[in-house]
C-alpha cells in the first residue's frame, strides 16, 4: 500500500520527519537526564539536558501546528487528515511527558535509593525502546509499509515495563529503611515512568486502526 499523503508539498513530509526524530532525540536526552540526576541530583548537566528537551518540545509544537495547517490546505482526503492530526498529537504527548517529568524532578528532587538505580535505568531503556518502536511504526505507515511488527513490539515492550514497575514498587514497599512518605513519592516517580510506555501503547492502538482503515 502506498499512501499519497503529501502530493502537493514536500514541506509537510519534511516537517513530520523532523517531528518524529525529535521525539526519539528527546527520549535519549531523558535517559541521560535520569543518569545525571541519579549521579549528582539537579546539577548543571541535568539542567542543560532539561533545557534541550524543552527546546525540542517547543520545536515540535511549532512543527505540529504548521503540519496541521498544511494538511488542511493540501491533503486530498479530509478523513485521513483528521486521523493523522490525532496521531501526531498522540506522539506529541510523549515528548511533553519527558519534559513535564524532568521539570517535576527538578522541583520535587526525589531521593532515589542507589539499589533502585539499575531497575530505574532498565525501565527507562525499555520505555525508550517502546517509544522507538512506535515512531518506527508511524514512519512505516507514512511510507506505505506494514506496521504490524512494530506495533506488536510496542505492545510487548509496554508489558515488560508493567512487570518492571511492579518489581520496582515491591522493592520500594518491602524496604524497611524508607519512610511511608518517601515510599509514596517513589511510587509516584515509578508510575510516571511507567506512563510513558502506556502513552506509546495508546498511540499504537490508534495507528493499528488507521492502518486497517486505509489498507487496500
Amino acid at each position: 500500500m502506498t499512501i499519497a499523503l503529501f502530493h502537493k508539498t514536500k514541506q509537510t513530509e519534511e516537517h513530520i520527519t523532523i517531528f518524529l526524530m525529535n521525539v526519539i532525540q528527546a527520549g535519549y536526552l531523558f535517559l541521560r537526564a535520569l543518569e545525571s540526576y541519579m549521579e549528582k541530583g539537579v546539577n548543571k548537566n541535568f539542567t542543560a539536558l532539561k533545557n534541550q528537551i524543552s527546546t525540542l518540545e517547543s520545536e515540535n509544537d511549532s512543527l505540529r501546528r504548521q503540519t496541521e495547517l498544511n494538511l488542511y490546505h493540501h491533503m486530498l482526503l479530509p478523513g485521513m487528515r483528521s486521523d493523522i492530526i490525532d496521531l501526531l498529537e498522540g506522539c506529541d504527548k510523549i515528548i511533553n511527558k519527558y519534559e513535564s517529568d524532568i521539570i517535576l524532578w527538578a522541583a520535587e528532587r526525589p531521593d532515589l535509593p542507589k539499589n533502585l538505580h539499575p531497575l530505574l535505568r532498565e525501565i527507562v531503556h525499555t520505555d525508550l525502546s517502546c517509544a522507538g518502536s512506535l515512531i518506527g511504526a508511524v514512519k512505516a505507515f507514512f511510507s506505505g509499509f506494514n506496521v504490524d511488527s512494530e506495533i506488536q513490539n510496542v505492545y510487548e515492550l509496554e508489558h515488560q515495563v508493567d512487570l518492571m514497575a511492579i518489581h520496582l514498587k515491591e522493592a520500594v514497599f518491602q524496604s524497611k529503611k524508607l519512610s511511608l512518605a518517601r515510599q509514596l513519592q517513589l511510587k509516584s516517580f515509578i508510575y510516571s515512568l511507567e506512563k510513558i510506555s502506556d502513552m506509546a501503547e495508546d498511540v499504537a492502538d490508534k495507528l493499528k486502526v488507521m492502518a486497517a482503515k486505509y489498507s487496500l
